[in-house]
């Protein structure tokens, strides 16, 4: 196993889903708050972004903390801390909907 101590490239997916009022085919914003790395990805139809944190360039350690922001039309984060004793983790992200102006020129 590998030391949880120091940066690895061994896979950790990461699972967030948007709420009800989540809206699909959003940007997330997937920040380590450890290293300072940003991940953007896109949510799937059902409102769900699996991400593996060994693609960050740094990789992860066990304890790093990673927060995920919906920032598309709807609005909403959520934090996962890392823990190494399993493969995957997951969390819901509770969204509200972006507000909007409509201009008329």
């Amino acid at each position: 196993m590998a030391d949880p101590t120091s940066a690895t490239t061994i896979p950790h997916l990461l699972g967030i889903t948007l709420d009800t009022t989540g809206i699909a085919n959003t940007q997330v914003a997937a920040t380590n708050l450890t290293t300072g790395e940003t991940q953007r990805v896109a949510t799937d139809t059902n409102k769900v972004v699996i991400l593996d944190a060994a693609k960050f360039t740094s990789g992860y350690t066990n304890g790093d903390k990673v927060l995920f922001e919906n920032v598309g039309a709807s609005k909403g984060a959520k934090t996962i801390t890392i823990d190494t004793s399993g493969d995957f983790q997951e969390a819901t992200i509770v969204c509200t909907v972006a507000l909007t102006v409509a201009i008329n020129l």
